[in-house]
């Protein structure tokens, strides 16, 4: 003989049960999205070739601080970057140190400042961003012809000052180039030059290098093209975790 509850309500466990379930809040749903786009991470980066165990740790490194600048955004309502050292004269942290930074608009002033999200974090020895062209780097002629950052903008004259009190003013200061996130979690695509140009999806790109004279022009060195890792981000979230093989040979 059947259970009398569930002939006599066959809907009735089913309706209970789903009213004991308590819907997910914003910032639940940011932080499973955040550990999921890290396990997705972490699962890539086994498959990372060449470079050392450097280059994978700064890899890593870097997939923490574009998820942790997603959430930010998100979270904050507000414009948060990830900002790279981009000072030629300061050849201890050029595109080495990197740091999250979010923007803080006064309501009266309506100046901006950008506070400090925790500390910096510097690269390990020997590991670079690639700038964005091959005009302020030195590459082999065997360099992937792709391995190059794309930043939020195009631009090179953001600069702030140093930090008083957990904040930035921007001013005349340090350099920076940034990968930036809008007030919806979503990154900042650079835009595009020329009309009929197309516009390229924000990458940052890690290499081993070593460094030039100043003298030179051209204050960093990549010589080895398979000790090339990167991150390529999506519009809406999602990002690509990148190998050598995922660049174009020359």
């Amino acid at each position: 003989m059947p259970n009398s509850r569930e002939t006599l309500h066959p809907t009735g466990c089913v309706s209970q049960s789903q009213s004991g379930k308590r819907a997910f809040t914003l910032i639940e749903l940011l932080v499973v999205l955040a550990v999921m786009g890290l396990m997705m991470g972490f699962i890539g980066l086994t498959l990372l070739g060449g470079g050392g165990e450097e280059l994978g740790s700064a890899q890593r490194d870097v997939l923490g601080l574009v998820q942790q600048a997603r959430t930010r955004a998100a979270l904050s309502g507000a414009e948060t970057r990830l900002i790279v050292h981009s000072t030629e004269g300061d050849q201890e942290k050029y595109h080495r140190y990197v740091e999250l930074v979010v923007k803080d608009t006064c309501a009266t002033t309506n100046q901006s400042t950008w506070l400090v999200m925790g500390e910096g974090t510097t690269l390990p020895d020997g590991v670079f961003f690639v700038p964005e062209d091959d005009s302020i780097c030195e590459v082999s002629d065997e360099w992937k012809e792709d391995a190059y950052t794309v930043w939020s903008s195009n631009d090179d004259d953001f600069e702030l000052m140093d930090t008083f009190k957990g904040e930035r003013k921007e001013g005349s200061g340090t350099k920076f180039r940034f990968l930036a996130f809008s007030p919806m979690g979503s990154v900042v695509y650079p835009s595009a030059n020329g009309g009929g140009s197309t516009q390229k999806s924000p990458k940052l790109v890690i290499a081993n290098g070593s460094l030039n004279p100043i003298s030179t022009g051209k204050p960093i060195r990549f010589i080895d093209p398979d000790t090339i890792a990167g991150i390529l981000m999506r519009r809406f979230g999602g990002f690509a975790v990148l190998s050598p093989e995922d660049f174009k040979s020359p």
